[in-house]
């Protein structure tokens, strides 16, 4: 089924972007573009099986299901919203090899592309996925936004929501074939797992060891073997010199020997991203699934990418302004974090305590602070900022489920 074609344009467009992931709790409130729409049904069809993803802006809905032949109301998956989403359903390689299925099927959605930008918020990475292997085609679905975006995705703010490496998660088989996850609490720390795919669960196995087959059979079908043998070493040579030119020319023997997928051979003679080549030749080859990928992009710049969440209790009871004595720390703090590319910082809610005539008064707020990969130096930026505002000795930085202070103010 075609994209919308609304939705095509706004993929173009950081306010969609925006809406669709609410980067730093941004709730998308103030645009009124998205109020009373009736949003989005994006299907990719799998031999049969549907993926489908329900997007509702207005609501900051995203569901994602399944539908086997003949059944037209998805099983759920998992969902994303802001009360209590269950986003962690689908590990990195079934949703890779869907894309990969789907592209064969729809020239509507290439891969990487549209449906790999939109779904990726339900992969859960652990520790078997090679983060080289995912940043190459995320970053071609994804694209370059305009220059002057507030917002757009990219592999960075994708992973921070989305990597489960480290944080005790674990993705295992049991003797059916089916994916279960589960989490080691104890090592959480400020990630928790929320997935519907737990084992003894009701996510919908059977169903969805039968997508993942049907795509894994149009994925095998796309070259016949005569054309795949008449290769020779073409593709290995492609990779190792990163030559798209070499990669043309495996295209023209596969269609010179007889056989080849249309979007196999477009893809290899004009692709739109080295991404699509490498998933093309691994398709061609045989090759494990991004691993030619991991070889023609190298180590990822983004291995030690983490986002670090940490709570700020700040006292303000007793300031000649208490609101904004705290608006003043908060957009202070956001301000050195953003320009240091180290985070950013936002009042998240208040503590309320009856004053001397009986009445209610806020004593303090509560900000939710992000540093991204440096601890060290985040919170260092965020003790030197709050000391040249004199915080109260009660104010304390922890973080996110902890209870110990994360740095002393004093």
């Amino acid at each position: 089924m075609p994209l919308a074609a609304d939705l095509r344009d706004l993929l173009k467009d950081p306010s969609f972007w925006s809406a669709y992931d609410r980067p730093d709790g941004d709730d998308g409130e103030d645009d009124e573009r998205w109020e009373d729409h009736p949003g989005w049904t994006v299907t990719a069809d799998v031999g049969g099986h549907t993926l489908v993803l329900e997007i509702d802006i207005d609501l900051g809905m995203v569901n994602l299901g399944v539908c086997p032949p003949g059944v037209t109301e998805p099983l759920p998956l998992g969902w994303d919203d802001d009360a209590h989403p269950f986003p962690h359903a689908l590990r990195w390689d079934e949703l890779d090899l869907i894309a990969r299925a789907v592209a064969l099927r729809d020239p509507d959605l290439p891969h990487p592309g549209p449906l790999l930008a939109l779904a990726g918020r339900f992969v859960l990475l652990g520790e078997h996925d090679d983060l080289d292997a995912v940043a190459p085609p995320l970053a071609a679905a994804f694209g370059t936004g305009p220059a002057d975006a507030d917002y757009w995705p990219t592999v960075r703010s994708w992973l921070y929501r989305c990597d489960g490496r480290g944080r005790g998660v674990t993705w295992q088989r049991d003797d059916v074939g089916n994916w279960t996850v589960e989490q080691d609490e104890d090592q959480a720390g400020d990630f928790m797992l929320y997935s519907l795919r737990g084992p003894g669960s009701e996510f919908p196995f059977d169903v969805w060891r039968e997508l993942l087959a049907a795509a894994g059979r149009t994925v095998a079908d796309a070259v016949p073997g005569p054309a795949r043998e008449a290769l020779g070493d073409l593709p290995a040579r492609a990779v190792a010199d990163r030559d798209l030119g070499l990669a043309a020319q495996a295209g023209r023997t596969i269609a010179a020997a007889g056989g080849g997928h249309p979007v196999v051979l477009r893809g290899l003679a004009e692709p739109a991203h080295p991404a699509e080549v490498c998933w093309i030749l691994e398709t061609v080859t045989g090759a494990t699934q991004g691993a030619l990928v991991a070889r023609w992009f190298g180590p990822s710049a983004l291995r030690g990418a983490r986002r670090h969440r940490l709570s700020l209790h700040l006292e303000i009871g007793g300031r000649p302004d208490p609101r904004g004595y705290a608006t003043t720390v908060t957009r202070d703090l956001d301000r050195a974090l953003r320009d240091r590319g180290l985070g950013h910082a936002r009042q998240s809610g208040s503590s309320m305590r009856r004053d001397a005539s009986g009445g209610y008064v806020t004593h303090a707020v509560s900000l939710d602070i992000a540093v991204f990969d440096d601890l060290a130096a985040g919170t260092e930026l965020v003790r030197h900022t709050l000391l040249r505002h004199d915080p109260a000795p009660e104010t304390v930085l922890r973080r996110h489920g902890h209870t110990d202070a994360v740095v002393a103010l004093r």
